[in-house]
């Protein structure tokens, strides 16, 4: 039973490495060996959940171990590694002899691929990226290149690398353009379905035009360039039991004044110019088919509204901390600031 795809790694190495492990494995985890002697799994949710608790990327892998690791023995059954791997919503585990070797992987999705069916994909495309214009009023900001590709066709490409084979995008401003430009999507590897917005809906009204499907959605805004693994991103959502799921992405800001640091009228300490570090929406999130109902028909709404609805009535909604690259193109020096990246990373 042994397995060439799987990872291991030492429990010394740094917390990123180990996220680079986890990422370099088919199945998102890497198995933490010492002396031959498996001491735990560490996944990519593992390392997301230690990032949100504010463990630093250079701690060791150990420190991230279960004292009671979740491991398989060769001689279980289909059924019962069936049973393990659903009740702890994983969609794989590491599998040891009697001396705590490493003999493979057992993976849900050999023993029950409906459970882990791909998301259907939602990419947004409808806005008008004002604050791009002049380069907007002839081309919508998602068909603008980046390094030999449209952003949008990056988007699809990373939905396709997580299994996605149906992407739908929600059209606006300029809606024949990605028509024209994407056609049926066979050659992206992928089948593609376009909805016009009867206007503008906002970032979450485009939603009430689809069928629930059966699975997720795995939901982008369209202006986005990431490499984020968005298998990854259904995974955690699908392991928090989650109704819907936000990616997070740190945003430091520096204060350019010294902050007075007070208790009631007594000043403690002048901190100067110190960074403020906040998690902010990413624009990329993962739906859960059943809370559709939540978006209404007939008028614009948006993701916070959204996510205002479901805690509301006491739904769970997670938060996905982004370890990757990401950028809003947003503004002219942004656009400018990732082609001039993306350029020097292919002239390398």
């Amino acid at each position: 039973m042994a397995d060439a795809a799987v990872v291991t790694i030492r429990p010394d190495q740094t917390v990123k490495e180990g996220f680079e492990a986890t990422a370099a494995g088919s199945d998102r985890l890497a198995v933490v060996v010492d002396d031959a002697r498996v001491l735990g799994v560490l996944t990519d949710g593992d390392i997301r959940r230690a990032a949100m608790r504010g463990v630093a990327m250079d701690s060791v892998v150990g420190d991230l171990l279960s004292a009671a690791p979740l491991l398989c023995t060769p001689d279980q059954s289909d059924a019962e590694v069936r049973e393990i791997l659903r009740a702890h919503r994983l969609p794989a585990v590491a599998v040891v002899d009697e001396d705590r070797r490493l003999v493979g992987v057992r993976r849900m999705s050999e023993l029950d691929p409906e459970a882990v069916a791909a998301a259907v994909g939602v990419l947004m495309v409808g806005g008008r990226g004002e604050r791009l214009r002049p380069l907007t009023d002839k081309l919508p900001k998602p068909l603008l290149r980046i390094g030999g590709a449209a952003i949008v066709e990056r988007l699809i490409a990373s939905f396709r690398a997580a299994g996605v084979r149906d992407v739908y995008l929600t059209l606006n401003y300029m809606a024949e353009q990605f028509e024209e430009k994407l056609g049926t999507g066979e050659r992206h590897g992928v089948r593609l379905h376009f909805i016009r917005e009867p206007e503008a809906m906002g970032t979450a009204g485009s939603l009430s035009l689809l069928e629930p499907p059966p699975t997720p959605l795995l939901v982008s805004n369209g202006d986005l360039v990431t490499t984020v693994d968005f298998g990854a991103m259904v995974d955690y959502h699908r392991y928090h039991g989650a109704d819907l799921t936000v990616a997070g992405v740190e945003y430091a800001a520096e204060v350019p004044y010294g902050v007075l640091r007070t208790a009631d009228h007594h000043l403690l300490h002048i901190e100067e110019k110190p960074t403020l570090r906040q998690l902010v929406s990413a624009g990329m999130y993962v739906v859960q088919p059943e809370v559709l109902r939540y978006v209404p028909r007939d008028r614009p709404f948006s993701m916070p509204d959204l996510v205002d609805a479901i805690l509301r009535d006491g739904r769970t909604v997670t938060v996905f901390p982004l370890l990757e690259r990401w950028s809003d193109i947003g503004t002219r020096d942004e656009f400018e600031r990732v082609l001039f990246e993306f350029a020097v990373e292919e002239d390398a």
